[in-house]
């Protein structure tokens, strides 16, 4: 398969330059296009370049650059394709994580609400309680002035 793929590399290489172009901007400009391709979109458009050379061509009396620049597209094609992958797998797990952490947001956003409620009722007591007191207090005081006539309360 090694040598399938070698084969093919070196028949895009050969197509490339035997095909002349009009403009080398448009030649720069379908290159990238293809460079960012699927990798099976990849391995079939080599597929077809090495399938339509092959009519009377050997590949294997290519020159040493052009084996070179085949072996270098393939690892980049491969690179590709992995880091691709690794982008999904991230891109996956981002969203997992992101998914999780408004699910501990949300629970902590109701623990606060909780502890807010039970201070609010706290503070309704003890205010109630406070002015219970002071009422008690005033009442005892009135109860002192009226039976002890020298007291300065």
């Amino acid at each position: 398969m090694a040598d399938k793929e070698q084969q093919s590399g070196l028949a895009m290489i050969k197509g490339m330059r035997m095909h002349p172009q009009a403009d080398d901007a448009t030649d720069l400009s379908k290159l990238n296009d293809t460079l960012v391709k699927s990798a099976l979109w990849k391995r079939n458009t080599l597929q077809g370049i090495e399938d339509a050379r092959i009519g009377g061509k050997n590949d294997d009396a290519a020159d040493p650059e052009e084996r070179r620049q085949a072996a270098t597209l393939r690892r980049r094609a491969d690179e590709i394709e992995l880091l691709q992958q690794t982008i999904a797998k991230l891109e996956a797990e981002n969203a997992t994580l992101t998914a999780t952490h408004q699910e501990e947001l949300g629970a902590h956003r109701n623990e606060l609400l909780e502890f807010q409620h039970a201070y609010d009722q706290f503070q309704e007591q003890s205010d109630s309680l406070l002015n219970e007191l002071d009422q008690e207090n005033e009442r005892l005081r009135d109860e002192c002035k009226v039976n002890n006539k020298r007291s300065l309360l």
